[in-house]
Protein backbone atom coordinates (compact mmCIF):
# COMPACT_ATOMS: atom_id res chain seq x y z
CA UNK A 1 0.00 0.00 0.00
CA UNK A 2 1.31 3.45 -0.91
CA UNK A 3 1.86 6.11 1.77
CA UNK A 4 -0.90 8.37 0.44
CA UNK A 5 -3.44 5.56 0.33
CA UNK A 6 -2.55 4.57 3.92
CA UNK A 7 -3.05 8.20 5.01
CA UNK A 8 -6.47 8.33 3.34
CA UNK A 9 -7.59 5.03 4.89
CA UNK A 10 -6.43 5.95 8.41
CA UNK A 11 -7.98 9.42 8.10
CA UNK A 12 -11.28 7.88 7.01
CA UNK A 13 -11.22 5.33 9.84
CA UNK A 14 -10.65 8.13 12.34
CA UNK A 15 -13.56 10.10 10.89
CA UNK A 16 -11.44 13.10 9.85
CA UNK A 17 -12.13 15.19 6.80
CA UNK A 18 -9.22 16.53 4.75
CA UNK A 19 -9.74 19.88 6.52
CA UNK A 20 -9.65 18.18 9.94
CA UNK A 21 -6.36 16.46 9.22
CA UNK A 22 -4.92 19.58 7.61
CA UNK A 23 -5.56 21.49 10.83
CA UNK A 24 -4.22 18.71 13.06
CA UNK A 25 -1.09 18.17 10.96
CA UNK A 26 -0.48 21.83 10.03
CA UNK A 27 -0.35 20.82 6.37
CA UNK A 28 -2.46 22.44 3.67
CA UNK A 29 -5.62 20.68 2.52
CA UNK A 30 -4.40 20.84 -1.10
CA UNK A 31 -1.09 19.22 -0.20
CA UNK A 32 -2.88 16.43 1.70
CA UNK A 33 -5.15 15.79 -1.26
CA UNK A 34 -2.17 15.52 -3.64
CA UNK A 35 -0.37 13.15 -1.24
CA UNK A 36 -3.45 10.94 -0.79
CA UNK A 37 -3.96 10.64 -4.55
CA UNK A 38 -0.26 9.91 -5.15
CA UNK A 39 0.32 13.08 -7.16
CA UNK A 40 2.93 14.34 -4.70
CA UNK A 41 5.54 12.72 -2.46
CA UNK A 42 5.79 14.31 1.00
CA UNK A 43 9.02 15.54 2.53
CA UNK A 44 10.05 13.74 5.72
CA UNK A 45 8.88 16.78 7.70
CA UNK A 46 5.44 16.69 6.09
CA UNK A 47 5.18 12.89 6.49
CA UNK A 48 6.01 13.25 10.20
CA UNK A 49 3.44 16.02 10.60
CA UNK A 50 0.76 13.90 8.92
CA UNK A 51 1.62 10.91 11.13
CA UNK A 52 1.39 13.12 14.20
CA UNK A 53 -2.00 14.42 13.05
CA UNK A 54 -3.14 10.81 12.67
CA UNK A 55 -1.72 9.90 16.11
CA UNK A 56 0.68 7.35 14.70
CA UNK A 57 4.19 7.15 13.33
CA UNK A 58 5.42 7.17 9.74
CA UNK A 59 6.09 3.45 9.99
CA UNK A 60 2.40 2.79 10.72
CA UNK A 61 1.58 4.34 7.34
CA UNK A 62 3.98 2.08 5.46
CA UNK A 63 2.00 -1.17 5.50
CA UNK A 64 3.93 -2.67 8.41
CA UNK A 65 3.32 -6.38 9.11
CA UNK A 66 1.98 -6.99 12.63
CA UNK A 67 3.98 -10.03 13.71
CA UNK A 68 7.60 -11.07 14.17
CA UNK A 69 8.76 -14.31 12.61
CA UNK A 70 12.06 -16.05 12.11
CA UNK A 71 12.44 -15.06 8.48
CA UNK A 72 14.78 -13.19 6.23
CA UNK A 73 13.62 -9.69 5.42
CA UNK A 74 14.50 -9.24 1.76
CA UNK A 75 15.72 -5.87 0.53
CA UNK A 76 12.45 -5.20 -1.33
CA UNK A 77 10.50 -5.37 1.99
CA UNK A 78 12.34 -2.35 3.37
CA UNK A 79 10.12 0.68 3.73
CA UNK A 80 11.90 3.77 2.35
CA UNK A 81 10.95 7.43 2.40
CA UNK A 82 13.12 9.93 0.52
CA UNK A 83 12.76 13.60 1.37
CA UNK A 84 12.38 15.30 -2.03
CA UNK A 85 13.64 18.61 -0.59
CA UNK A 86 17.11 17.39 0.43
CA UNK A 87 17.48 13.71 -0.50
CA UNK A 88 17.73 12.38 3.07
CA UNK A 89 16.59 8.74 3.03
CA UNK A 90 14.78 7.04 5.92
CA UNK A 91 14.82 3.22 5.67
CA UNK A 92 12.68 1.15 8.05
CA UNK A 93 14.78 -2.02 8.32
CA UNK A 94 12.60 -4.17 10.56
CA UNK A 95 8.91 -3.45 9.91
CA UNK A 96 7.54 -6.20 12.21
CA UNK A 97 9.27 -4.64 15.25
CA UNK A 98 7.25 -1.41 14.98
CA UNK A 99 4.23 -3.04 16.61
CA UNK A 100 6.47 -3.83 19.61
CA UNK A 101 7.60 -0.24 20.07
CA UNK A 102 10.99 -0.61 18.39
CA UNK A 103 12.05 1.09 15.18
CA UNK A 104 15.27 0.02 13.45
CA UNK A 105 16.15 2.69 10.91
CA UNK A 106 18.91 3.58 8.49
CA UNK A 107 19.29 7.21 7.53
CA UNK A 108 21.37 8.21 4.53
CA UNK A 109 22.40 11.87 4.62
CA UNK A 110 23.72 13.51 1.45
CA UNK A 111 26.51 16.05 2.05
CA UNK A 112 25.39 19.21 3.84
CA UNK A 113 21.97 17.94 4.98
CA UNK A 114 20.27 18.02 8.33
CA UNK A 115 17.08 16.81 9.98
CA UNK A 116 15.46 17.97 13.17
CA UNK A 117 12.71 16.35 15.14
CA UNK A 118 10.80 17.18 18.27
CA UNK A 119 10.97 15.20 21.48
CA UNK A 120 9.32 11.78 21.38
CA UNK A 121 8.23 11.99 25.01
CA UNK A 122 9.21 10.35 28.27
CA UNK A 123 10.61 6.83 28.39
CA UNK A 124 11.82 6.79 24.78
CA UNK A 125 15.46 5.85 24.24
CA UNK A 126 17.34 6.51 21.02
CA UNK A 127 20.56 4.87 19.87
CA UNK A 128 22.59 6.04 16.86
CA UNK A 129 25.63 4.42 15.24
CA UNK A 130 27.47 6.07 12.37
CA UNK A 131 28.62 3.50 9.81
CA UNK A 132 29.88 5.82 7.06
CA UNK A 133 30.99 9.44 6.97
CA UNK A 134 30.41 11.72 9.94
CA UNK A 135 27.25 12.87 11.67
CA UNK A 136 26.75 15.52 14.34
CA UNK A 137 23.92 14.93 16.80
CA UNK A 138 22.69 17.84 18.90
CA UNK A 139 20.34 17.68 21.87
CA UNK A 140 18.60 21.03 22.22
CA UNK A 141 17.89 21.25 25.94
CA UNK A 142 21.55 20.64 26.83
CA UNK A 143 22.92 22.73 23.98
CA UNK A 144 25.38 19.89 23.38
CA UNK A 145 26.63 18.20 20.23
CA UNK A 146 28.42 14.92 19.65
CA UNK A 147 30.22 14.13 16.41
CA UNK A 148 30.25 10.48 15.39
CA UNK A 149 32.72 8.89 12.98
CA UNK A 150 32.32 5.35 11.62
CA UNK A 151 31.45 2.77 14.29
CA UNK A 152 31.02 5.35 17.03
CA UNK A 153 27.68 5.40 18.83
CA UNK A 154 25.58 7.46 21.21
CA UNK A 155 22.52 6.73 23.35
CA UNK A 156 20.18 9.39 24.70
CA UNK A 157 16.71 9.95 26.00
CA UNK A 158 14.70 11.38 23.12
CA UNK A 159 12.38 13.34 25.40
CA UNK A 160 14.02 16.51 24.04
CA UNK A 161 14.29 18.07 20.59
CA UNK A 162 17.28 16.78 18.66
CA UNK A 163 19.06 17.25 15.34
CA UNK A 164 21.24 15.13 13.05
CA UNK A 165 23.53 17.04 10.65
CA UNK A 166 26.02 15.99 8.01
CA UNK A 167 28.25 19.03 7.64
CA UNK A 168 30.82 17.26 5.47
CA UNK A 169 31.25 16.88 1.71
CA UNK A 170 30.70 13.11 1.91
CA UNK A 171 27.50 11.10 2.44
CA UNK A 172 26.80 9.74 5.92
CA UNK A 173 24.96 6.54 6.91
CA UNK A 174 23.56 6.24 10.40
CA UNK A 175 21.69 3.38 12.05
CA UNK A 176 19.09 4.60 14.53
CA UNK A 177 17.14 2.44 16.95
CA UNK A 178 14.20 4.06 18.75
CA UNK A 179 12.87 2.11 21.70
CA UNK A 180 9.49 3.25 22.98
CA UNK A 181 8.47 -0.18 24.28
CA UNK A 182 8.64 0.99 27.90
CA UNK A 183 5.99 3.63 27.47
CA UNK A 184 3.44 1.33 25.93
CA UNK A 185 3.09 2.94 22.52
CA UNK A 186 5.44 3.62 19.60
CA UNK A 187 7.38 6.86 19.37
CA UNK A 188 6.03 9.42 16.96
CA UNK A 189 8.51 11.65 15.18
CA UNK A 190 6.22 14.63 15.21
CA UNK A 191 8.10 17.17 13.17
CA UNK A 192 11.19 16.70 11.13
CA UNK A 193 12.64 19.74 9.40
CA UNK A 194 15.27 19.55 6.67
CA UNK A 195 17.79 22.37 6.57
CA UNK A 196 16.88 25.03 4.01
Amino acid sequence: MEFGEAVRLRRSRMGYSLADLAARADVSKGMLSEIETGKKNPTLRVACSIASGLECQISDLLDVPPDVRFEKLEDDRRKVLVDPSNGVERHLLSPPMVQHGVQVLLFIFPPGTEIFWNADGAEVIEHATCVEGQITISVDDQNESIELSPYESVNFSSDVDHRFANTTNEPARVFVVIDSSHRGRPAVMRTMHPVT
